[in-house]
């Protein structure tokens, strides 16, 4: 077995970019991860059809190659201050991305909760994946975005309720996973 040693290597043809084949990622292997989890809370009433951010659900990625693909995974607790329905929506920059079709008036969300049914103090967890294709080497932002009905309060991280007094109304934590995939 031989070893090479250099101290630069130089494009032979301008732009085409030096590739060492042992150093290029095979399709489908992981090159990067970037993750965010928010510990504390947040709450916000949108009004129904609004989406806010959720501050401290985002990630910035800059994929390697404009062929690689983005693994976005979330998972969301969320409660409403009244009888809502609560929908999450994944964006990328400034594109709702993962959302059902056109109906209507109907929002769009990745996901979405029953709602409360009365009760404050219930609350669910909104989760989703969907593998995107950003086509570009550069800076993406992924961030989540929530939205409910009537003029409900929206709550991330705690129950609407937040009794101090009761062991029923934790304090839960939310979290952003993105995973550059070789294209």
């Amino acid at each position: 077995m031989s070893t090479l040693y250099v101290d630069t290597i130089t494009e032979k043809t301008s732009g085409n970019g030096v590739q060492i084949a042992d150093l290029v990622p095979a399709a489908g292997m992981v090159v990067q991860v970037v993750s965010t989890t928010k510990t504390d809370t947040w709450s916000g009433a949108p009004g129904a059809g609004v989406f806010l951010d959720i501050t401290g659900l985002s990630v910035d990625i800059t994929p390697t190659s404009a062929t690689s693909k983005i693994l976005v995974t979330f998972s969301t607790n969320v409660s409403a201050s009244a009888v809502s329905t609560t929908g999450v929506r994944l964006m990328r920059d400034t594109t709702a991305i993962s959302v059902g079709d056109a109906a209507g008036n109907r929002p769009l969300a990745t996901t979405g909760g029953g709602g409360n049914e009365g009760h404050n103090w219930n609350g669910d967890v909104l989760a989703s994946s969907f593998l995107d294709t950003p086509s570009t080497t550069s800076s993406v932002t992924y961030k989540l975005q929530i939205t409910g009905n009537g003029s409900a309060t929206q709550y991330v991280n705690q129950k609407a309720r937040d009794n101090n007094t009761t062991g029923d109304d934790y304090r839960m934590t939310s979290h952003i996973t993105v995973m550059e995939i070789a294209g």
